[in-house]
């Protein structure tokens, strides 16, 4: 008995059990420990002893490097390092994540949860990374994957990238708005030739975001934040229009949207007032 409890480490059980078994008795044994080391990890990532987790996951893809899950827990952690570093080892961390994660999709086959989560880190990765264009082909797969993606999925990913192109036009916009003007949506002078590129890179984004922001109401026609987004998209269009007429036309079009999602937003919130007043009283 004494030998036997010296050698019951997890390490030390893999090889007794491949010696007596051999073949598929230590492939069994292997996932077995690999998924009681998964087990352990998320106990510890959830005590927010992130390092001491970190160890868990490593060991359990070491040992069953076909476990997606393992992979996926393991990516969690690399995420939360990269977020404290800086320069290069950011970099170098951040892209370590993105293989991990990509590991756990190759691994999921159809288990969609794995995989939409993997592609939801990645996403947010190249968000970090400031890499725009990766990071909307990660969130385009989260919400075209047809065997996956929800309703909920579909709408909230669009109106994200909707969202992205807005504030690149805003921000564009608001470098050449003119001090001291009452009207937040006056002209923006960009035609001279060193603002050109900006004015265009600005309605680009304003004719991108109105494609997605109107992609997540076909999906969810009572989406009020896509809605109220759908009109400031229109303001900044408004912003980057010249001719009276037209700006006028934006306008309209502009304060017709915004006041039909407040509209749809009191409907909602009194929806749920009722439906909050119809509950039973809890039994004292």
């Amino acid at each position: 008995m004494k030998v036997f409890r010296k050698l019951a480490t997890p390490l030390m059980l893999v090889a007794v059990v491949c010696l007596a078994g051999l073949g598929s008795g230590c492939e069994y044994a292997k996932k077995v420990i690999a998924k009681d080391k998964v087990n352990q990890g998320a106990i510890l990532y959830n005590q927010g002893r992130m390092k001491e987790a970190q160890e868990f996951f490593k060991e359990a893809t070491e040992m069953d490097g076909n476990n997606p899950i393992a992979w996926l827990y393991y990516g969690a952690t690399l995420v939360k390092d990269y977020k404290n570093l800086s320069g290069a080892d950011r970099d170098k961390v951040a892209n370590e994540a993105l293989d991990v994660y990509k590991k756990a999709i190759d691994l999921a086959g159809s288990n969609c949860k794995t995989v939409d989560n993997a592609r939801s880190y990645i996403a947010t990765i190249y968000d970090d990374l400031g890499n725009a264009d990766m990071n909307r082909e990660w969130l385009l797969k989260r919400a075209e994957d047809e065997a996956c993606s929800t309703k909920e999925i579909k709408a909230t990913t669009y109106y994200s990238i909707a969202v992205k192109f807005w504030t690149i036009s805003y921000d564009e916009t608001t470098r050449y708005a003119e001090k001291g003007s009452t009207d937040p949506f006056h002209y923006r002078n960009m035609d001279y030739p060193a603002a050109l590129p900006d004015k265009k890179k600005a309605e680009e984004a304003v004719t991108r975001g109105l494609e997605f922001i109107d992609k997540a109401l076909a999906v969810d026609p009572e989406y009020v934040d896509a809605l109220f987004y759908k009109g400031l998209l229109y303001r900044e269009r408004q912003k980057l229009t010249k001719e009276e007429a037209k700006r006028k036309e934006l306008d309209q079009m502009a304060q017709k949207i915004s006041d039909e999602a407040s509209a749809l937003q009191k409907k909602k919130e009194e929806a749920a007032a009722k439906a909050a007043a119809e509950q039973p009283a809890p039994q004292g």
